[in-house]
């Protein structure tokens, strides 16, 4: 009996979902996941999307200034309604403060595993600010959310580089046939 215990426990079957464990972790580090549908004029009051009315969700968190300079990569982690991750969207970017010396700023044509360097901070040379916020892309048609009619309320949360605390709020939006 303790055996097949301890293989239950290896192999995750009786071990608590993803979404449970994350909502334990106390978030630091990134502003609570704004999430917008690009096909929408206009954005619903409360983050509820229709698959007969958009095609992809956009995510989009502000990180705090306690970032430290250098290469970093922001995985935005989004579950599925049965507490499952779904997908983990890494996103690399690049954060550069003023009167840091040397370093340049990342190429706006830089990629990391295919996926665009999002360049973050303030640029030394004096030009306005670059943005403090990151954006991730979820295509919602044709995957198997629509598929396998995978609908309802979803979780997405932010982790910064390859750290277990997430660094934003966990944030709740649903995914509708209708």
């Amino acid at each position: 009996m303790r055996r097949i215990a301890i293989l239950l426990v290896l192999t995750g079957t009786a071990s608590p979902s993803f979404a449970q464990l994350q909502e334990r972790r106390a978030p630091s580090g990134c502003s609570a996941i704004e999430v917008t549908a690009p096909a929408l004029r206009k954005q619903p009051r409360e983050p509820r999307f229709s698959t007969r009315e958009i095609l992809d969700l956009d995510f989009e968190t502000r990180l705090e200034r306690k970032v430290q300079d250098g290469d970093h990569v922001l995985h935005f982690k989004v579950v599925t309604p049965s507490g499952f991750l779904y997908q983990d969207l890494a996103m690399p970017f690049s954060w550069d403060r003023p009167g840091r010396r040397g370093r340049s700023a990342v190429a706006p044509a830089a990629t990391a595993n295919g996926v665009p360097v999002q360049a973050l901070g303030n640029p030394r040379d004096g030009r306005a600010p670059v943005r403090q916020s990151l954006h991730a892309r979820l295509p919602v048609a044709g995957t198997s959310i629509t598929m396998s009619s995978l609908y309802g309320r979803w979780t997405v949360q932010a982790f910064l580089d390859d750290q277990t605390r997430p660094c934003s709020p966990p944030r709740v939006f649903a995914i509708q046939s209708k």
